[in-house]
């Protein structure tokens, strides 16, 4: 009876005032040409361009009629940053039975500390592998861990990798050094971690030390300790902790710079707040200035101004609010727009860490990224289908609206590189829907083209058409999943496949 009744009432919803007043792209475009323009110099965090990006999603916000649902009731919410940068390095290893030294190439390692200097010796060296530690095996506490970066599921490593990490400092580890198990990667990763690294300020969010070890040396160290390398990376289901009867002296200076960035969290208050929320959330940041000055040509274009990644999430998220909040609702709607996801998600992770409401109170997370891509609003990517309880409801509102589901699954290779997947970790259904990423030929011209890069602009080439009816479709979930006459709070009958 459920589903029926909730068809006929979402109908008559839709059938009213709030169908007169469809989101058109000349709205979205308004905000991504703002957001994009070099006066926002491409939106970093802890620049003049922060400040001006959240003073004016602020605005928009509150002229939409939201209510500010930061801290202190403020509209922003602080989200403390960290940048660390390897200045120099140095790692001695000895064999505790012999006492001999056990060469390590300098160069096939790199080093940060959390703090600017760090020196230690006679630190235990350990292998940690992928199954749960039990009572009986070696304690990590003061040892320095070697990590395989690769993930038990063969995912590719990510956010794995991040779970056993954060594990390991939770058990007293003073260092993690990751363990790549392909040579042919360790020139991209010593690269990538030699330059600036960016964490949420915070004992939990980085080791006394971390690092990097190519597999070559790896295995040239395995050697020494009698220890077979290959079989420490692929036996996925028996290793855990394992003594390699190696002692390290470290000593590594880094430098440290910290900084304050913002999330601005505004809401739409409910009638019936017991009844739970519904979360909207896209990321406000970019790369601000991004190229160096070219001497040789000083009118050189040096912002990436992030048109597509992601003002034009944020224009999508302004215009949802002015829609939802003309309507009362049973839930509250909360909108979120984060900073630091371009370094790793980290805005989203810190309001997971301090939310407004209690983190269980959501009951529907919805994620806008990298939405001006397509010029067919007909099909839909549902990045996280398949990972929770509501994808009938989404099926059910994507049928009243027209739209069809991109069934091919290509989208999910995105699903741990966005902010929704920050609660899906939690357990919080959330999803990621966009015409975008149903259109393969345009998103993969984009990432191999302007994404990153000082081209996506707002310029006549941008595509909105898709966005436009994405943007609609928003205005729907959100009048879906915030009434508790359509959505109660349960699963519809039957699932997302049948």
């Amino acid at each position: 009876m459920r589903l029926f009744a909730g068809l006929f009432v979402f109908g008559l919803m839709l059938s009213g005032a709030a169908r007169s007043q469809d989101i058109s792209e000349a709205d979205l475009r308004r905000h991504i040409e703002i957001l994009a323009s070099d006066a926002f110099e491409g939106r970093e965090p802890g620049t003049v361009g922060e400040n001006r990006t959240v003073n004016y999603i602020a605005t928009q916000w509150s002229k939409a009629g939201l209510r500010p649902a930061g801290t202190d009731g403020s509209w922003y919410a602080p989200v403390a940053l960290t940048v660390r940068t390897p200045q120099s390095y140095r790692l001695a290893l000895t064999d505790r039975n012999s006492g001999q030294t056990v060469r390590v190439e300098q160069d096939e390692i790199v080093l940060r500390s959390r703090e600017s200097s760090y020196r230690q010796s006679a630190i235990p060296v350990v292998f940690a592998g992928y199954a749960e530690q039990s009572q009986d095996e070696p304690s990590v506490v003061g040892k320095l861990v070697l990590l395989a970066r690769t993930a038990r599921d063969d995912s590719g490593g990510g956010a794995d990798f991040r779970k056993r990490k954060a594990k390991l400092l939770q058990d007293g580890a003073v260092g993690v050094i990751t363990v790549l198990d392909d040579q042919d990667r360790w020139t991209r990763f010593q690269r990538f971690f030699q330059r600036a690294s960016t964490a949420l300020v915070g004992p939990d969010n980085h080791a006394q030390l971390e690092g990097v070890i190519s597999f070559d040396q790896f295995q040239k160290l395995m050697r020494k300790s009698g220890q077979d390398a290959e079989m420490l990376l692929t036996d996925r289901d028996e290793l855990t902790v394992i003594e390699l009867g190696l002692n390290a002296a470290v000593k590594a200076e880094t430098e440290v710079r910290s900084y304050m960035s913002h999330n601005v969290i505004g809401k739409i208050p409910g009638t019936e707040p017991k009844s739970g929320a519904i979360l909207f959330l896209g990321h406000w940041d970019h790369f601000g200035i991004c190229r160096a000055e070219d001497p040789l040509d000083p009118d050189k274009d040096r912002i990436c101004n992030g048109a597509v990644d992601n003002a034009s999430g944020i224009s999508l998220l302004i215009e949802t609010a002015k829609r939802l909040s003309a309507h009362q609702h049973d839930r509250d709607i909360f909108f979120l727009a984060t900073t630091a996801e371009e370094k790793g998600l980290l805005g989203a992770e810190a309001f997971a860490n301090h939310p407004p409401v209690a983190l269980e109170t959501f009951r529907a997370v919805f994620n806008a990224d990298t939405v001006a891509l397509s010029a067919n609003g007909q099909k839909i990517a549902v990045v996280g289908m398949g990972k929770s309880s509501l994808d009938s409801d989404i099926v059910l509102v994507a049928g009243q609206e027209g739209r069809d589901i991109d069934r091919s699954g290509k989208a999910d290779a995105y699903i741990k590189r966005q902010d929704g997947y920050v609660f899906l970790e939690r357990d919080i259904p959330a999803y990621m829907i966009s015409s975008a990423f149903a259109d393969e030929e345009s998103l993969q011209a984009f990432l191999n083209g302007a994404y990153h890069d000082v081209t996506d602009e707002a310029n006549d080439s941008l595509v909105l058409t898709g966005a436009a009816a994405d943007a609609n479709f928003h205005v729907a979930l959100g009048n879906y999943f915030s009434s508790t006459t359509t959505y109660p709070g349960i699963a519809t009958s039957g699932s997302a496949d049948n």
